[in-house]
């Protein structure tokens, strides 16, 4: 598929192919746009408008005539995306109760897992199905909630004084026994709205009684009635009587399910006018316990699953103990509790029929989740091992509290999080191989990995990678789409050159280049990956100008370490010497440098034509190529080629006058040896020098120009 991007950051256009099922590695400098093109293609999957609309670039930021918007084309086969980046970093590794969120999810809910976990459910919506088709049960799981809610009990036993409950009980029902005085108040102090009511005069009372003598509500005059008006807002408080009325109405709704005896003490405590005595707090807290218990009971068998049984447990036996028998609940044992129950107690009972094959499924479900904690924790720890890493990690916990949790090999503790104890180093490196882990999981369409291993030694690195792709497709990125976006090198040259075999038909590598504002793609394969000596071989077979040859062995020769008369030669020419010196001699007590012999000379000479034989027989002769600027500006011009343009600005100007420091060093960087690996992309086919490099460079050129026609 190929994905086009418009209008994000620094591009302006950007077509970027990714094969299905493949690594798709792509390769480009730093400052090209990779983090745009992940964003751009990540927040579009997504729906992520708003997140979209800030990748605008600047440009556009204060004037905007044609309304350009950032877009991305090519993405409609996308339905779900995940990402590797600072942000899933940041967000959803190293928590403080474990290493990567959701631990059970990503490591043990496999599909083979969920597999048996539907069979053990097609055991127990026995019982479940209970409570889906009976909405009455619903309704009275919520009600004993709210009523036991309101009452809390202390580490003695006792009830708590601070609890809603208590509180609203504490003093007189004020709305059955109504104080002196306020009598005429009754019809609103006991209507089913009186909680309003109430707070609609006393704030009525509070902010204009002392406006008139006349009745805030009714204009009459009020100059008898203010006290009795004012008595209401000091007998009554709204969030009181708010909670008083939310506990009589659940008792109410809850009436049937008390015994008589149970509803008769319940009735006399909700309309107590003295408030509560020992013996009521005592019965208040026996309901809640008993309340709680039963509460318990139909929330596990509400959610029955493999997990209520412990390992090696006998399934009968627990299933046994799961029966309500409501002769200790003595509070609810009424006839409409038994008959609710009653439905429930009998799904148990047809259950424990099948408490045999349960347990069968219940024993391999738990065979599975060892095998995968086993597994996981094998394949992370010896990846944590090769890679030098002196930590280690465990799944721990009992079903789906399991969580990964970290340590360090020297102490057998477990460690909170692990982002305070981990190297930056460290960190990305645990971070990625949990994406990989959540990605198994999930199973997205598109799977990005930003840079991920821009920053560690080759061999992490590598590490890295084996674990990421070397493994068994069930267990790893291979053969998953995976668009991975890179300024290092190494990953391309392991998977299509050193280790190719290893990676047979799994990559698709390209090199991205930016310029004016417009990437452009250029597959990589096997054989764009070369020596520099077999670079330098074709350039001297080629039909390129003299000069670029003679650019391409000075390299040769210092790549080999062939520092002889014919690199001496070399250098004396790039630098436009007239008369040749010998630069491995020490310099005399002067200061001044030994000339280099004619033997020297042209033993060099002679070396240099054994690579390209149509160079003059005399030094002379080559100086006039080095020293014709028009000719060497002509072939920068001609250049299509950063690294040639580069050698050619060395060989046309004294690099010393170059006033930008940095251009400078990454002159000389390039024009001599600027990285340690055997292969590398031939510089001829891939333009890998950054195109603001090469902006400076023609600005360079321009100003050597100008100052020559005016000189």
């Amino acid at each position: 598929m190929d994905i086009e991007i418009k209008h994000c950051n620094n591009i302006t256009k950007a077509t970027v192919a990714i094969v299905p099922n493949k690594l798709n590695l792509k390769f480009a400098p730093n400052g090209t746009g990779k983090s745009t093109i992940s964003k751009a293609i990540q927040y579009t999957v997504t729906g992520d408008i708003k997140a979209l609309a800030e990748l605008l670039p600047f440009k556009y930021r204060s004037e905007n005539f044609n309304n350009i918007q950032p877009e991305v084309l090519g993405v409609e086969s996308i339905s779900s995306i995940l990402c590797f980046n600072e942000e899933y970093v940041n967000n959803f590794t190293f928590r403080p109760e474990e290493l990567v969120s959701n631990s059970f999810d990503i490591f043990i809910r496999t599909d083979a897992y969920q597999e048996k976990e539907r069979d053990i459910e097609t055991f127990t919506s026995l019982v479940k199905q209970q409570f889906a088709n009976n909405p009455d049960i619903e309704v009275l799981l919520s009600n004993l909630n709210e009523l036991s809610r309101a009452f809390k009990v202390t580490a003695s036993g006792g009830l708590a004084k601070t609890s809603t409950g208590a509180k609203a009980l504490s003093s007189s029902n004020k709305i059955d026994h109504i104080p002196e005085g306020l009598q005429p108040y009754q019809p609103f102090i006991q209507s089913s709205n009186c909680v309003n009511w109430i707070d609609w005069q006393a704030k009525g009372h509070k902010e204009f009684s002392n406006l008139s003598e006349s009745c805030p509500f009714c204009t009459s005059d009020a100059t008898n009635k203010k006290e009795q008006i004012a008595n209401v807002s000091k007998e009554y408080d709204k969030n009181l009587i708010k909670s008083l009325v939310g506990i009589i109405d659940v008792i109410n709704k809850l009436g049937e399910y008390f015994s008589h005896a149970a509803r008769e003490k319940l009735d006399v405590i909700k309309s107590l006018k003295n408030g509560l005595e020992k013996e009521h707090e005592t019965f208040i807290v026996t309901v809640k316990s008993q309340i709680d218990n039963l509460v318990a009971k139909l929330e596990t068998l509400k959610g029955l699953t493999g997990f209520d049984f412990n390992e090696g447990e006998n399934v009968k036996q627990k299933l046994q103990g799961y029966i309500i028998d409501l002769q200790f609940f003595d509070i609810l044992n009424s006839v409409k509790t038994t008959d609710t129950i009653s439905i429930i107690n009998s799904s148990i009972e047809e259950l424990i029929k099948q408490a045999g094959p349960l347990q069968g499924k219940i024993n391999l479900q738990r065979i599975e989740m060892r095998k995968l904690i086993e597994k996981h924790q094998t394949d992370i720890n010896a990846f944590l091992t090769f890679a030098g890493y002196r930590y280690q990690v465990a799944i721990v916990g009992e079903g789906e509290q399991a969580q990964l949790k970290l340590r360090h090999v020297d102490n057998s503790s477990h460690l909170s999080g692990g982002s305070q104890y981990l190297s930056f180093g460290e960190r990305n490196a645990f971070s990625i191989v949990l994406f990989m882990y959540e990605c198994l999981a999930k199973k997205p369409d598109l799977i990005i990995l930003d840079d991920p291993i821009s920053s560690f030694d080759k061999n992490k690195k590598y590490a890295i990678f084996e674990m990421l792709f070397r493994r068994d497709a069930s267990d790893c990125l291979k053969s998953k789409t995976v668009l991975m976006l890179t300024h290092d090198v190494e990953p391309i040259i392991d998977t299509l050159k050193s280790v190719s075999k290893r990676f047979s038909n799994q990559v698709y590598a390209s090199y991205l280049r930016l310029g004016n504002g417009e990437i452009t793609e250029q597959s990589i394969s096997n054989e764009d990956i070369k020596t520099f000596v077999q670079i330098c071989n074709n350039i001297f077979s080629s039909q390129n100008d003299l000069i670029i040859k003679l650019i391409y062995l000075r390299r040769r020769y210092e790549v080999l370490g062939d520092l002889g008369n014919g690199y001496e030669v070399l250098s004396n020419l790039f630098k436009k010497r007239v008369e040749p010196e010998d630069f491995r001699i020490p310099r005399n007590e002067h200061g001044e440098n030994t000339p280099l012999s004619t033997n020297n000379l042209n033993d060099g000479i002679s070396d240099i034509k054994r690579f390209i034989p149509d160079v003059p027989d005399d030094y002379p002769s080559l100086i006039v190529f080095f020293c014709n600027e028009e000719r060497i500006k002509e072939l920068y011009m001609q250049s299509n080629n950063g690294y040639e343009k580069l050698q050619l600005i060395r060989i046309l100007i004294n690099i010393e006058k170059v006033k930008n420091s940095v251009i400078k060093k990454f002159i000389n960087e390039t024009y001599h040896i600027e990285n340690e690996f055997i292969f590398q992309l031939d510089p001829t086919c891939f333009d890998l020098i950054p195109q603001y490099v090469v902006n400076e460079c023609d600005k360079i050129l321009a100003e050597f120009s100008e100052v020559n026609s005016n000189g």
